[in-house]
């Protein structure tokens, strides 16, 4: 299988997990979108996801998608997944889908095209036993990005843990954003967790914050042993 991966903890989560399972992930790949308009592909940290994807430990496809419009966006996935197909006989899609049915029929659509199978772990999984699996197999997960309404400044670059889940379980309760943040409310990136060979440091960064929607652009990084 391939894994669609863009740092964050959905797409890390569905590749751990389909590892977990015994199944057989052989290369991930990774979009660089050219904007954060993208409708399919997570946009923070790209400059640096080439060498992030590195501390899974296996092969990295990477394709850069410079129109964000859907079906430009499709075309340019439909060619990533085709070329894992050829370079390394991929038979599935691991995706990290939750509950957004846009993406999803879009996988599904490439998946039955190319004649391959696709998978979602992740697929309606409940929030609160979500976080919970998340924290208790030692995700260490950054906010990189936010755009709701209950989440200022103060969350991004901050670590979400099992003290600061509740806080921001209230916020979601109050200001009615999605918890797994599917809906571009936030964004994330795994700094560690168990699939890595080797431990994300952020050796640089920079914050913009507009007092509506904000980012934590991480500049440079290192790979730390564990």
């Amino acid at each position: 299988m391939a894994g669609l991966f863009s740092g964050g903890k959905d797409s890390t989560y569905a590749i751990f997990k389909t590892a977990l399972q015994k199944h057989d992930v052989c290369c991930i790949m990774t979009m660089h979108p050219s904007s954060d308009d993208s409708l399919l592909f997570h946009y923070p940290t790209t400059n640096l996801l080439g060498k992030i994807s590195s501390v899974i430990g296996v092969p990295v496809i990477e394709h850069s998608c410079n129109v964000a419009e859907k079906n430009y966006e499709v075309n340019e996935l439909t060619h990533l997944v085709k070329k894992a197909i050829d370079e390394f006989s991929i038979d599935g899609l691991v995706n990290g889908c939750i509950s957004s049915r846009f993406q999803l029929d879009i996988f599904q659509h490439i998946c039955d095209k190319l004649n391959i199978r696709l998978f979602s772990p992740l697929w309606n999984i409940n929030s609160d036993y979500y976080y919970e699996q998340l924290l208790d197999q030692g995700f260490e997960i950054m906010i990189t990005r936010v755009a709701a309404l209950g989440l200022d400044s103060s969350w991004l670059g901050k670590i979400i843990t099992k003290n600061n889940f509740s806080d921001l379980k209230k916020l979601s309760l109050k200001y009615h954003f999605n918890m797994t943040f599917e809906g571009g409310e936030a964004e994330t990136l795994v700094l560690d967790c168990p699939l890595y060979k080797k431990r994300i440091y952020i050796k640089d960064h920079t914050i913009t914050w507009d007092g509506i929607r904000g980012m934590f652009e991480i500049l440079d990084i290192d790979l730390i042993e564990k």
